[in-house]
């Protein structure tokens, strides 16, 4: 399951060379042979390794998941990917915030789905509620070698999970009872109160017998920019309104913190832990191409050995980019559409929106970007 490294690079530079032929080869690694070697011999180191050397007075580390300084330990665990439910009847899902990555995606009757990624998850009493495995939250959460936490999930997904071992697994259907003895546990009897915390996802991986610590090689998932990302070529992107029709979502920048704060259902989307709104530093909206099941209302999103467009959306501006990924495990790559660059996020958590692109139906056009927030009758 764990990605080997020497494959993963080979697969990244096919994709750059496809992307961006003809483009000079501007990161090249360092050449430690020797000291004989004239200044202008020497080539730069790459300023993403610079980027993950770095370290902060008191011996924190770069996040992989937001370029964040966290604790050296927990770099170097896994991740945690969670699936979140975001129906109306769910709200407010606790412990959210401490994603560093999440996915929202369109599942079956229009509602949508929520996955967190985790590397800082230590001491927190309730995460959920957690719900359901689909397959495109599989192939997404084996793009960071996390360890996957559901409550069940469709055919399509468990054919990823148990036959092509995409993913571990915590599957909490059969882990769940009393809090501080199981994985999970129920604050009511619906489908509605199932939860996980951080002991009970320890208590999960070591009952599993899994792995807590990252394959050596590990390839972050995203580029960060050291000195910050301000888009200057982009267009102006004040306000966001998904076509997401069930939740209506919607994000606000605001300029005083250079986040985007997040509405759905008519209302702020906070934290049930802390009552904090939610907020995004980057967000990416990925336009897939989708397809139903046959014989059944499960949507599939064709991920792997695939590309599409979309955009990114930062510090109040926007770019179009588009993405690739090369195989079922592999990492989605994110590019400038005009420069064929991969891009670099700034430091933050970031939200990645699926979108309903070519197949059944295209619904990109269903979203709304206003240059300026007053244009946008929500934000008033």
């Amino acid at each position: 399951m764990k990605k080997k490294l020497v494959s993963t690079m080979l697969i990244l530079s096919m994709a750059i060379s496809m992307i961006a032929c003809g483009k000079k080869d501007a990161d090249k690694d360092k050449d430690d042979s020797g000291a004989n070697q004239s200044a202008a011999d020497i080539q730069p180191v790459d300023d993403s390794v610079a980027f993950w050397e770095q370290t902060s007075e008191d011996g924190k580390v770069r996040s992989y998941l937001t370029g964040e300084f966290i604790d050296p330990e927990l770099r170097n665990q896994r991740p945690k990917a969670i699936m979140i439910e975001n129906t109306k009847a769910a709200i407010p899902q606790y412990g959210i915030e401490n994603a560093g990555i999440i996915y929202e995606c369109v599942v079956e009757g229009g509602i949508t789905r929520m996955m967190g990624i985790f590397d800082t998850y230590t001491g927190m009493d309730q995460i959920g509620n957690v719900r359901s495995s689909r397959p495109y939250f599989v192939y997404f959460a084996s793009e960071y070698d996390a360890i996957y936490t559901h409550a069940g999930g469709n055919p399509a997904a468990f054919e990823l999970i148990d036959d092509k071992h995409l993913v571990e697994n915590i599957n909490l259907l059969k882990n769940e009872g009393k809090k501080g003895v199981n994985a999970g546990y129920r604050t009511g009897k619906s489908e509605h109160t199932l939860y996980t915390y951080s002991e009970g996802i320890d208590k999960g991986i070591e009952k599993q017998g899994y792995d807590r610590a990252l394959p050596e090689g590990y390839e972050p998932h995203f580029k960060f920019a050291a000195e910050g990302n301000n888009l200057e070529n982009g267009q102006d992107c004040q306000a966001i309104q998904l076509y997401y029709y069930t939740n209506k979502p919607y994000w606000i920048y605001n300029p005083d913190d250079g986040l985007y704060y997040r509405y759905e259902y008519n209302k702020k989307q906070v934290d049930g832990l802390t009552g904090n709104q939610l907020t995004a530093k980057n967000i990416i909206i990925q336009n897939v191409e989708w397809f139903t099941y046959q014989g059944s209302q499960y949507l599939g999103y064709l991920l792997s050995y695939n590309s599409g467009a979309g955009k990114y959306i930062t510090n109040g501006k926007m770019i179009d980019i588009r993405w690739e990924k090369m195989a079922d495990t592999d990492i989605t790559h994110y590019y400038n559409a005009e420069t064929g660059e991969e891009i670099q996020l700034n430091v933050g958590n970031t939200w990645i929106q699926a979108v309903q692109g070519a197949g059944e139906g295209d619904f990109t056009d269903g979203n709304e970007y206003y240059a300026d927030k007053s244009q946008f009758s929500k934000a008033q």
